[in-house]
């Protein structure tokens, strides 16, 4: 039991180290204008590359045939929704019935 205690504390001073330090090393430094500007991509990009990732592949293949890869539809759909009505409600909405659909049809 000890050493369970033992390796949850480890992960936790791990997982920790990484937020720590950058902003001990970082905080009374000062950032240029057009860095803080390409750090605002980030969470852009790597939000798109999950997404990405997640709709593209199926069965651990990239597949784009809507016939195999059930989640290209409803993808779609709920790009098209949130370019019509800005609405995160509707979107989800949208997606999670699509594919519900999709999964009980197939």
């Amino acid at each position: 039991m000890n050493s369970q205690w033992t390796l949850i504390a480890g992960m936790a001073v791990v997982t920790y180290i990484p937020r720590l330090l950058p902003m001990l090393l970082l905080s009374k430094k000062e950032i240029s204008p057009s860095f803080s500007r390409w750090m605002t991509y980030i969470p852009v990009s790597i939000f798109a590359a999950l997404v990405a990732s997640d709709i593209f592949f199926w069965n651990g293949s990239f597949n784009v045939n809507p016939g195999i890869n059930i989640k290209l539809v409803p993808s779609i759909l709920v790009f098209l929704v949130a370019y019509k009505t800005k609405s995160l409600l509707w979107s989800i909405t949208i997606g999670l019935g699509g594919i519900t659909l999709l999964w009980v049809l197939l």
